[in-house]
């Protein structure tokens, strides 16, 4: 079986998105990037970034993806641009946020990413969105719902990237959680009318989403990023509070789903309004308090 081939193969095993075996996947992507297949060696820099398979690093990271750049790959070039100069703990260091509400307790941060790094993340989840899902009460599985008219870019491990692995760090030391405790990251996009209808981020315990807490954890903290601006309305309500925020282009809304003693907080009932006009692109970003599955 030649290079591509075997890529290919370890392609297939990542898109069936089940239980594998990682230490196997991330030792094949390395060999093939040896072997000179510079995806592979975008793949094996995600991979090392993650610590998906194997121990995480990011100067392993960077060797694999300026391996890609050199032997031509395009993304990874796209990639080494975007980080050029770029230190990791500036890149990953907390920010400084302000609070708008104490209980529940709700955040902004104004200035959490930058214009480019706002439309790189654009530009990566334009191409992916499919209809958004939300729970179902009663099966406890995701499904289509009229609540909810948005689409939505969910990020695995083949559509992972340098900058966005950052970005999930940078959340996480903003947050002062483990980033094995972030959900996959989402881009949602909104059209004009589109909306996610009133909800709720935690997870309300039930006979079909016991099973699920119990393993992964419930979603006690909620981190949003709003990616442009070039919209009107598409405020995210919070509707018991009376309360609608919309940070500027680049800024963080972020709000704890549960209250001190861990138990689901009502109060976080939220919408996310429809533009009236424009786009709406907004980063999701869902914590549990438990370590989920890599990638």
């Amino acid at each position: 079986m030649n290079a591509e081939a075997r890529y290919q193969s370890i392609v297939k095993l990542l898109r069936a998105d089940g239980r594998i075996n990682e230490e196997y996947v991330a030792e094949q992507a390395e060999t093939l990037a040896r072997e000179g297949l510079a995806e592979a060696a975008v793949l094996a820099a995600t991979i090392a970034g993650i610590g998906y398979g194997r121990a995480q690093s990011w100067s392993d990271a960077f060797g694999w993806l300026k391996r890609a750049a050199d032997a031509g790959d395009a993304h990874a070039q796209v990639q080494m641009n975007l980080l050029e100069g770029m230190n990791i703990d500036a890149w990953t260091g907390a920010r400084e946020g302000k609070a708008v509400s104490d209980s529940p307790r709700i955040g902004l941060v104004e200035d959490f990413l930058d214009q480019r790094l706002c439309a790189w993340l654009i530009s990566r989840a334009a191409p992916m969105q499919t209809p958004s899902l939300v729970y179902d009460p009663i099966s406890g599985r995701p499904a289509q719902d009229d609540v909810r008219s948005n689409t939505t870019a969910t990020f695995g491990v083949l559509d992972l990237d340098l900058p966005l692995l950052l970005v999930r760090e940078r959340i996480a030391n903003t947050m002062s959680v483990p980033v094995s405790h972030l959900e996959r990251t989402s881009v949602f996009r909104y059209l004009p009318g589109q909306t996610f209808g009133p909800h709720f981020d935690f997870l309300m315990p039930s006979p079909q989403l016991n099973a699920e807490i119990a393993e992964l954890g419930q979603r006690p903290l909620t981190f949003l990023v709003y990616l442009n601006d070039a919209f009107e309305a598409g405020e995210t309500h919070f509707l018991r509070l009376d309360r609608k925020l919309k940070p500027p282009r680049g800024g963080a809304l972020f709000f704890r789903n549960v209250d001190d003693a861990g138990a689901p907080d009502e109060r976080t009932e939220h919408e996310g309004a429809p533009p009236t006009s424009g786009e709406k692109w907004l980063l999701s970003q869902f914590i549990r308090d438990k370590a989920q599955l890599p990638g």
